[in-house]
């Protein structure tokens, strides 16, 4: 039993609040019946506020992997009993922390370090760690976040250089959230992103866990990989690991030559695809 998706469907109907009003407000926008800068403001504030939310579901459920009530295959390594312990957990083993508040975000920097230490494989967190996607994204809206919060020079520079690469204007936040991908505003795929990070996050296994997050990226041959069936990119050789191992080098695929001066061979050249 998993209280991942009760927790994931509160984040949802939260999520829902956010798309309603940024939708009344472009609505009202497009009636002429509000400034833009009045609906740019609710746009900005929608992504600070699903931020916050994400990273308030994050924390929780981090706290109940802690706790073992995220199914079997989430299993802590320091267990604890209460949302408090598990708070005394984290603080305790964060060397970064800085003051009494814990934060969950930027994902790579705050909680992968911390679920590395406290839950075996990382689980539930270690589905993000081979999707670039959700990665890049997590910390794009932080970026843009950022400039949002405050506008310091620095802020301003990362979120002017994450605009220019996607060729959106940056005179502020809402102008980046506004523009379209396909027919889609920034801001409201953003919206629905975080939504399908929280669901494949909480889901009960990490086979279920596909149904929202992206394809992962190819593993190489001497890069950790997680347990799995594989298949070799180059011949469609087939192996798995029941840990988390290295692939190594297709018995199908050429042999690097040693070098002739000092024996020594180049490093395995086989790419691998996880299958299930």
């Amino acid at each position: 039993m998993s209280d991942g998706p009760a927790r994931a469907a509160q984040f949802r109907m939260d999520i829902a609040s956010l798309q309603s009003s940024v939708a009344d407000a472009n609505s009202a926008y497009l009636k002429s019946s509000l400034l833009r800068s009045t609906r740019d403001d609710v746009i900005e504030l929608a992504l600070v506020r699903a931020l916050g939310l994400f990273e308030e579901f994050v924390g929780d459920l981090f706290f109940l992997a802690l706790q073992g009530r995220l199914g079997q295959e989430v299993v802590p390594i320091m267990a604890a009993n209460t949302d408090q312990e598990a708070s005394l957990i984290v603080a305790g083993v964060d060397a970064s922390a800085d003051s009494r508040y814990v934060n969950w975000l930027p994902f790579k920097e705050r909680v992968m370090p911390r679920a590395k230490r406290l839950l075996v494989s990382a689980q539930p967190f270690g589905r993000l760690a081979y999707r670039t996607s959700e990665r890049n994204s997590l910390g794009e809206l932080a970026l843009v976040r950022n400039r949002i919060a405050h506008d310091s020079p620095v802020a301003r520079r990362k979120f002017e250089d994450l605009a220019r690469s996607k060729g959106y204007p940056s005179a502020r936040a809402a102008d980046y959230l506004g523009s379209t991908r396909g027919v889609d505003a920034e801001i409201s795929l953003a919206l629905v992103q975080l939504q399908l990070i929280a669901d494949g996050l909480a889901a009960p296994s990490e086979a279920g866990s596909r149904t929202y997050l992206s394809s992962e990226g190819p593993f190489s041959a001497d890069m950790t990989a997680p347990p799995g069936d594989y298949e070799c990119v180059r011949n469609n050789h087939a192996t798995s690991l029941s840990d988390y191992g290295h692939l190594g080098n297709c018995r199908d695929c050429p042999r690097p030559q040693a070098c002739a001066n000092c024996g020594q061979r180049p490093k395995a050249e086989s790419t691998w695809t996880r299958l299930a």
